[in-house]
């Protein structure tokens, strides 16, 4: 996987939804971190920004979120979404 639709699609595939629509320019929606907090049931407040749920997801994992996760304007960066499918892999590994 080398871009932000190849993680987002293979988290979605994961918790067994539909993946979000992605928008211009690969920015990953927010509806797939609350879809992720809501499936696992990770009891992360629903309303939070992207990078409270992503950081939220990685963190319950186990796992650092690390300042590169995430850039300006609540974007989640490669690495950040690669880390979010990470701990995805880890609650859901049988």
């Amino acid at each position: 996987m080398r871009y932000k639709v190849d993680y987002v699609w293979a988290i979605s595939a994961l918790i067994d939804i539909e993946m979000p629509h992605m928008s211009t320019g690969s920015t990953e929606p927010r509806e797939i971190f609350a879809a992720v907090n809501e499936q696992l049931g990770l009891g992360l407040p629903p309303g939070g920004t992207k990078p409270e749920l992503a950081r939220g997801i990685v963190e319950a994992a186990g796992a650092v979120w690390l300042p590169t996760y995430e850039s300006s304007g609540s974007t989640i960066t490669l690495d950040g979404l690669k880390a979010v499918h990470a701990a995805v892999e880890f609650f859901t590994a049988t």
